[in-house]
């Protein structure tokens, strides 16, 4: 690993294709991008990246419009685009060791071949980058006076530099152990936003939505039979919809719906006051399973009426309540 540094170079460990850049060469600046969709995100970027003359690179952590996103801008000399800037390196080592997408931090170091440096950052993307001649304690001070305006307030705080009281120690060496061993570092300028992955990740998150959304509905049809959502009511007779009964229902309700005389069913009943309790088709008959006064039934003589009475409240002539099956003629 090489490290061109501000002062002179260096070189540590054995990776011969990786090279540090800690160099003063570079302006970084983060937009945050707030209530706005993923959608709506890489609109603007898109819009950034073809009329901006700069570099740009969005960080985004999900499709939810509460997630920050961060558009990142560099301000570079394309001679510098090949390498790994140090302040993605410990931007990338903070986020998998020590901070969430969403947290504010600083940076405070010493670094053998750039001196002292500051490097503030949002999550992965970077605020702004100094290199400090001296007096670095005092000039943490100011840099957190000034991280005010940027509605900065409440950074963590790292270092490499053990006399800086309340700070947690990030060592150079874990730092540079970190970025050997990620063989996936790369130069910021090369990386590429995978539309693709990110368009089937939200089919496979709309997917996965219909089936627990399915499994749902399933349920509530076997614990919740008689929810509103599964009945069917008209004024004359109601049916309940579960899992145990869907099929032979469905044959049922598709028998009435490919019959043309369905509507008679419904009239009859309507014009007669019947409640069906239970119903059959039987070739060209509707058996209707209903309850029915005497009297009722001797009104509808001119159809076929099964039922069963008690002689003596005929001959004493109450009208008597009976269970009744009524034959109704569809043709």
């Amino acid at each position: 690993m090489n490290i061109l540094g501000e002062k002179h170079n260096q070189k540590k460990f054995s990776r011969e294709n990786l090279i540090i850049l800690d160099k003063n060469v570079a302006e970084f600046s983060v937009e945050r991008l707030q209530n706005c969709s993923i959608f709506e995100a890489f609109k603007i970027f898109r819009y950034k990246m073809k009329y901006g003359a700069d570099f740009y690179h969005l960080y985004w952590h999900s499709v939810l419009k509460r997630s920050p996103k961060y558009l990142q801008k560099i301000v570079i000399h394309n001679r510098w685009k090949s390498y790994v800037l140090i302040e993605n390196l410990i931007a990338d080592y903070l986020m998998q060791k020590e901070i969430k997408f969403s947290d504010e931090w600083i940076y405070v170091g010493w670094h053998d071949w750039s001196g002292y440096r500051i490097i503030v950052g949002c999550g992965p993307a970077i605020v702004l980058s100094r290199f400090i001649p001296k007096n670095i304690v005092q000039e943490l001070e100011n840099t957190k006076r000034y991280l005010k305006r940027l509605r900065i307030n409440f950074p963590k705080i790292f270092s490499s530099i053990e006399e800086i009281e309340d700070t947690k120690l990030i060592t150079i060496d874990n730092l540079l152990n970190f970025a050997e061993q990620n063989n996936s570092m790369e130069p910021i300028f090369q990386k590429k936003h995978n539309l693709l992955r990110y368009f089937l990740w939200i089919i496979v998150f709309i997917l996965t939505s219909l089936v627990i959304h399915n499994f749902y509905e399933i349920y509530n049809q076997n614990y919740h039979p008689k929810n509103l959502n599964n009945k069917i009511k008209t004024e004359n007779f109601s049916i309940y919809m579960s899992s145990k009964n869907y099929d032979p229902l469905m044959s049922f309700l598709t028998n009435l719906n490919d019959n043309l005389n369905w509507n008679k069913i419904s009239k009859f009943c309507e014009q007669n006051d019947i409640k069906i309790q239970a119903m059959k088709l039987d070739h060209n008959f509707a058996k209707i399973k209903t309850e029915l006064s005497l009297k009722k039934i001797k009104e509808l003589s001119n159809i076929k009426i099964d039922y069963a009475t008690n002689s003596s409240y005929e001959k004493l002539g109450s009208d008597q309540i009976v269970e009744a099956v009524l034959w109704l003629e569809l043709n």
